[in-house]
């Protein structure tokens, strides 16, 4: 299913987009969640390597963002850069950044919602529609959902002259998602792990270390519940773009364990806990990071990719989902109807 085999997990994000140079090319790309020490720059720089017509990175603080933006013009002169302020916790931001791309954009080639958090306490928030949610479900799934449905026509406008499949929506999720299907009876968290319907219970063979409270609240769970959202959102937009009779796939990718911004808040157990899933113990690089997440947005083989379950990457290559609630049509198409009824909007 893949065109480069010889990509794995030690591959490069820079390698891979001058691998799909052609695919690149004079093309409009928006990136979320931008920050000097996340997998976002990383993404961003290895897109401007090989000429986009228009590179769109939209993220939280100004500052963060102004410093990559400065080390990609700097590399890359001559790559247009447009950037904007994105704040997923909030709504109005979520609208006003969206409102901005589509003023200065006819039509988007490639969306990728890289943007996320992580959380050891608990922030509950209350959603437009008045669902209590975790902060981390609000931000990783609620917001990129939001954010993507108000891009969707200038994605779809692209796909209307596009080769096949080669418009799209990446979603970065990640192989936590085996932690925890989606919690529709306490998105909050406020129960424990296993105080929940059978559904919506961790599988078994999940650590300790994994489902550990800090203070009645248990961080990777929520983590992985939001992961599991991220890609049944993927999996239900390409079904329906589908139905739509759209040119336009959405992809879901997990990028590999990083060491990053992202786990900066994390305790000592929770940092060793994250070290136990890299391969052979070694976190990935950046640029290693970021690489899967240039396969799922550009390469050209993906358009041939017929599967019942999300479009889901890893280590550079078509994987299936490591828990089987993250490929549960059922589950992502209710999921998208309450993400609706929490947004109070309609999309596709």
């Amino acid at each position: 299913m893949a065109t480069h085999a010889e990509f794995n997990n030690t591959t490069a994000a820079t390698e891979v987009a001058a691998t799909f140079g052609s695919q690149i090319k004079g093309r409009t790309v928006v990136i979320t969640g931008i920050s000097p020490e996340g997998i976002g720059a990383a993404t961003a720089l290895a897109v401007a390597s090989q000429e986009p017509a228009n590179l769109i990175l939209a993220s939280r603080t100004e500052s963060k963002l102004a410093t990559v933006v400065s080390d990609i013009s700097e590399k890359y002169p001559a790559v247009p850069i447009k950037s904007i302020i994105l704040d997923l916790a909030s709504s109005d931001s979520i609208k006003s950044a969206a409102a901005e791309i589509n003023s200065v954009a006819d039509h988007i080639d490639v969306l990728i919602n890289n943007a996320g958090l992580t959380l050891k306490s608990r922030q509950p928030v209350k959603t437009p529609g008045g669902t209590t949610v975790d902060l981390q479900f609000s931000i990783n799934h609620l917001g990129t959902f939001l954010f993507t449905s108000l891009l969707l026509p200038k994605v779809i406008a692209a796909g209307a002259n596009a080769p096949k499949g080669s418009t799209r929506v990446v979603n970065v999720g990640s192989h936590a998602h085996r932690l925890s299907p989606i919690r529709f009876s306490d998105y909050a968290l406020y129960r424990a792990p296993y105080d929940v319907p059978e559904a919506e219970r961790p599988p078994t063979g999940v650590s300790d270390a994994m489902i550990r409270s800090i203070d009645g609240y248990p961080g990777f769970i929520g983590y992985g519940q939001s992961k599991t959202a991220n890609i049944l959102h993927a999996m239900e937009l390409k079904r329906r773009l589908e139905k739509a009779g759209a040119n336009a796939i959405a992809v879901a990718v997990h990028p590999g364990t990083i060491d990053t911004g992202l786990s900066r808040d994390l305790d000592e157990g929770g940092r060793k806990a994250i070290e136990g899933t890299a391969v052979n113990g070694v976190f990935k690089t950046l640029d290693q990071g970021a690489a899967t997440t240039i396969v799922g947005a550009f390469d050209p083989k993906l358009a041939e990719v017929e599967v019942e379950g999300p479009l889901y990457l890893a280590d550079c290559q078509y994987r299936t989902v490591l828990g089987a609630h993250a490929a549960d049509p059922v589950a992502a198409e209710r999921l998208w109807a309450e993400t609706e009824k929490m947004l109070e909007i309609t999309c596709l």
